[in-house]
């Protein structure tokens, strides 16, 4: 059963590992020799802030282990990650809902995000729950620089396009 909560600060260990891992099969193969894991205490600490600066993040659960999140700040979502087991069952269109309607709830209209260039799956995942691109940008961090995608999307879900 999936489940979307708001993540507590005993979570971020765990949140962390499924980050990194999440994080590496989702880019190694997209990137290949110039792929390389992220830091898992760098990701406990990056997650222990948004907590302690009120952002949202969110956990989501099937049969009730850890299988993704998802994290906005302002009028960005910055994080959506799943293990990739766990693709195509709802979870990421959950958990894309949840942040969305809490951008909602702030008096957010349109929620943005970037989305790796490369990354046509994501790109067509966004696509169809009604996001669009707005631009382009050079993303540049210690891993590498990318070409990423801006994306725009409405936080109302009278306003989002519903998948066929």
């Amino acid at each position: 059963m999936i489940s979307i909560r708001e993540a507590t600060l005993a979570d971020i260990p765990e949140l962390a590992l499924v980050h990194v891992s999440a994080d590496w099969q989702t880019h190694a193969p997209l990137f290949g020799t110039e792929a390389y894991a992220l830091d898992v205490v760098a990701c406990e600490q990056r997650w222990r802030k948004a907590l302690q600066d009120g952002d949202t993040l969110l956990i989501a659960g099937d049969e009730g282990a850890m299988v993704g999140f998802g994290h906005a700040h302002g009028d960005r979502i910055t994080a959506l990650y799943l293990l990739p087991g766990h693709h195509r069952k709802g979870i990421g269109k959950a958990i894309l809902g949840r942040l969305l309607q809490t951008l909602h709830e702030r008096g957010v209209a349109e929620g943005r995000f970037d989305v790796v260039a490369v990354n046509a799956p994501a790109i067509a995942f966004y696509t169809a729950q009604g996001a669009r691109p707005v631009g382009r940008c050079i993303n540049r961090d210690a891993r590498g620089d990318t070409e990423d995608l801006i994306f725009a999307i409405p936080t109302a879900v009278t306003e989002r396009r519903r998948p066929i």
